[in-house]
């Protein structure tokens, strides 16, 4: 998958810091989740937020479309959506869906996965 097929301007593109304010969709496998990073961070800078949580809501961006990548058919579909000073992130993929509730507690040390999904919950306020 190439830039063009996923929708995602090169980075130095001026157009890009205004993600915040209009709908920016991306269809993406592993070798893109560094492209969402980047608009994602670029959307959320635009918003205003410190840049402290700029990097917060990255991560956890970040987490839930590796989950939906590796989980849900190898690719995911990504809209950002931002006015007024906020940002959603929708991420949809064609998996089955959590066989499981998201965790509230931090998984024990021997537990291989569900780490993601606990960081994003906690990054995040929705």
């Amino acid at each position: 998958m190439n830039d063009s097929d996923r929708g995602t301007p090169p980075h130095d593109d001026p157009g890009l810091a205004r993600v915040a304010t209009a709908n920016h969709r991306m269809r993406v496998d592993a070798g893109g989740v560094a492209d969402v990073r980047h608009v994602v961070a670029e959307a959320a800078g635009a918003t205003g937020l410190e840049q402290g949580l700029v990097d917060k809501f990255v991560v956890a961006v970040n987490e839930i479309v590796i989950n939906a990548i590796r989980h849900g058919g190898g690719v995911a579909d990504v809209t950002v959506t931002g006015d007024d000073g906020r940002l959603l992130v929708t991420v949809v993929d064609s998996g089955p869906g959590l066989s499981v509730e998201i965790p509230t507690a931090l998984p024990p040390p021997e537990q291989t996965h569900g780490r993601g999904l606990w960081l994003a919950h906690q990054l995040c306020d929705d």
